[in-house]
């Protein structure tokens, strides 16, 4: 360890911060005969390891005709005079310092900055500007000084960019060109730190020609392999322009990083529609171009759901039924992995397409077969609904769609939503073929007749916990809708007058539609609540467990609904002609409610249509053959898509009805 004990005067410091030319030449005057003062004097010991020393070391003892001693002192940072100005940007008293002390232009603060840092970081430009000149002037160890890095492996042309100093960029950038061709320590160039900041003036500075004509010498690098392009390509679209204007941008075009992707991958990726556009002008082959795993653009696209996109890339690749990436897939079967409906209804609505409908991965699996897969009940239906579309497809194990939805249970299989019950549903409803492997005719004969009647592993806890939750709502909706109907709205009429101890409003309508509505869902209720009580017992079979788990969900939503109408027919029947419109409001914000708290009354509609398309009425109503008795008609019916679909929605339609018919007549009839 080297010790300094090289300090600055106070008087000097308050001096030099405060940029006060004048007073600095005088207390330098004072100071003049080489020797320091001591009173009023900061000395202070700066420890300086040994990347301090030599190339890094601070301020050399005084030489001959080099300027006032008391200018080469330190701070406790290792910061010298001339860094305390260049950082305040006082543009002359820098000169001046540099002209009495020129050896304080390269020397380094704690941090290995050098006042050009100092300036570059701040946005100091005149500062700059002088300090450059310095530099020039100092001889052979100029370039040295001038490309200097900092602790942050940064020259002081990266901390301007990464700073955001567009002026002194620019002026970096002409007097010391060579400084953009150097990268920091981690490999980022200027160029690339620009590009991020999506700063176009910075990126036209740093590319700009020198007055010679000389292209400029501007590094592209960055992080992982990277270059501008790819960083400008998530950005803007100007930026990208401004570097393909320059000699060496064309050539950057084609880069991949070190994950194999080029610039149009990361535009695909973040929906740079007008960068797109650009970079398959300029260079149409980057479209056919694929990452360390196998994804083309024209993958990323469909991975992201972005369709315009992707019809730019389909127009630039006639041949984008043979684009897979490692596993075989097209960019039909990564939308449907990824979740993308929008993608995969355009692509099955669109006969240009039509060739990926039962194209096979490296497993053997179709569209068809992926989205059964994962569970994803519309992209199934938007499938089903293309005739083009085969079912009876088998993977490489042997496996049709059908098979694969029959093969994986699922904990809590008795909730109708469950997206691998309905797909699963779905297929039976259409009779999809199913090989001896899954199960053959057995499968048929009891998945799709129920949701509840598979044999499962399905784990106690989840069965459990449904049940309990489902026990808690069904018992709350009983205990208020029987409190509901012996506490009646409007109240009793009194001892002493005709037809004492009935309901005074019971002859008005929205009385009537009340009492109706509390009874069904205090019935609804409370048969949901036995069925649930005999569910859980563990001595009743098991399928007849799940049969009454089953009845009990679907009694529930209808009970819940039936509360709300309730409740909005009592608070009619309370407010009574007086207040018409508020009541005309309260079926207004009861109405949504009714129709929207339960997405099961309208979830599934959209399967009908591919029901239809496959299996046409015979789909929908679960009969595809003569059934052998009445009660084995019933059952397939009870189980049907029309069925299901049509008692769900029923009691939120009645309901509806009956608020129109209350409001019409709250208004038209206000005594009814």
């Amino acid at each position: 360890m080297a010790t300094s004990q090289h300090g600055l005067s106070s008087d000097l410091l308050r001096e030099l911060t405060s940029g006060d030319e004048a007073s600095v030449v005088a207390l330098l005057t004072g100071q003049g005969d080489g020797h320091s003062r001591t009173d009023g004097q900061v000395t202070i010991r700066v420890q300086l390891d040994a990347a301090m020393i030599g190339a890094a070391a601070p301020a050399p003892p005084p030489r001959q005709g080099e300027g006032p001693s008391g200018l080469l002192g330190l701070t406790s940072g290792g910061s010298t005079a001339l860094h305390l100005v260049a950082s305040r940007g006082h543009a002359g008293l820098a000169t001046r310092i540099c002209e009495l002390a020129p050896s304080l232009v390269a020397t380094r603060d704690g941090c290995l900055d050098t006042p050009l840092h100092r300036a570059a970081k701040a946005g100091h430009r005149a500062v700059a500007a002088r300090l450059l000149s310095a530099m020039r002037a100092g001889g052979a160890d100029a370039d040295a000084a001038l490309q200097a890095r900092n602790r942050l492996g940064a020259t002081a042309l990266f901390e301007a960019v990464r700073n955001g100093h567009a002026k002194t960029v620019e002026l970096l950038a002409t007097e010391a060109p060579e400084l953009a061709a150097v990268t920091s320590g981690d490999g980022v160039s200027p160029l690339y730190l620009a590009a991020m900041a999506e700063s176009v003036e910075m990126v036209r500075a740093l590319l700009r020609q020198s007055p010679d004509g000389t292209p400029s010498r501007a590094s592209s690098a960055g992080p992982e392999g990277r270059t501008a392009v790819h960083a400008a390509a998530v950005k803007s679209e100007e930026i990208v322009r401004a570097i393909l204007e320059w000699e060496q941008g064309p050539a950057l075009l084609t880069k991949a990083d070190s994950l194999g992707k080029t610039p149009l991958h990361y535009a695909v990726a973040h929906r740079q529609h007008g960068v797109i556009s650009l970079l398959l002008h300029a260079e149409a082959s980057l479209a056919r171009v694929s990452d360390n795993e196998g994804l083309f653009p024209l993958h990323v696209a469909a991975m992201m759901g972005n369709i315009r996109d992707m019809v730019e890339l389909v127009d630039k690749c006639p041949e984008f039924a043979e684009l897979v990436d490692r596993r075989g897939r097209n960019f039909l079967h990564c939308a449907i992995e990824h979740g993308r409906k929008s993608v995969v209804r355009f692509i099955c609505r669109n006969g240009k397409f039509a060739i990926l409908l039962n194209s096979m991965d490296y497993q053997g699996n179709t569209p068809l077969h992926l989205a059964v897969k994962y569970g994803h009940p519309r992209m199934v239906s938007f499938l089903l609904q293309n005739i083009a579309v085969e079912v009876g497809i088998t993977n490489r194990d042997g496996l049709t769609a059908a098979d694969l939805a029959y093969s994986h249970p699922e904990p809590g299989l008795q909730y109708f939503l469950n997206p691998r019950v309905v797909v699963k549903n779905c297929l039976y409803w259409i009779r999809a073929p199913v090989t001896l492997a899954a199960g053959g005719d057995h499968v048929h004969q009891h998945s799709g007749m129920s949701n509840t009647t598979a044999a499962t592993d399905e784990d106690p806890k989840d069965i459990n916990g449904i049940t309990v939750t489902t026990t808690i709502a069904s018992v709350l909706i009983a205990t208020v809708t029987f409190a509901a109907a012996f506490t009646v709205p409007g109240g009793y009429v009194a001892d002493d007058h005709p037809r004492a101890g009935t309901a005074v409003l019971a002859r008005r309508f929205a009385f009537r539609a009340f009492v109706a509505s509390d009874a069904m869902a205090f019935l609804c209720s409370i048969a949901a609540t036995c069925f649930l009580v005999y569910g859980g017992a563990g001595q009743v079979p098991r399928r007849q467990r799940r049969l009454y788990q089953s009845s009990a969900s679907a009694l529930l939503p209808p009970g819940a609904q039936l509360m709300v109408a309730a409740f909005a027919f009592g608070i009619h029947v309370v407010l009574g002609e007086a207040n018409r419109w508020l009541v005309t409001l309260v079926y207004v914000l009861a109405l949504p409610a009714v129709l929207l708290c339960f997405p099961g009354i309208w979830a599934r509609f959209y399967l009908g249509t591919a029901i239809w398309q496959r299996a046409g009425w015979r789909g929908l109503v679960n009969v595809h053959r003569r059934p052998e008795s009445l009660h084995e008609f019933l059952w397939l019916f009870i189980t049907s898509f029309m069925f299901k679909n049509l008692v769900r929605s029923l009691f939120a339609v009645l309901i509806s009805v009956t608020f129109v018919v209350c409001i019409a007549l709250n208004i038209a009839l206000p005594d009814y």
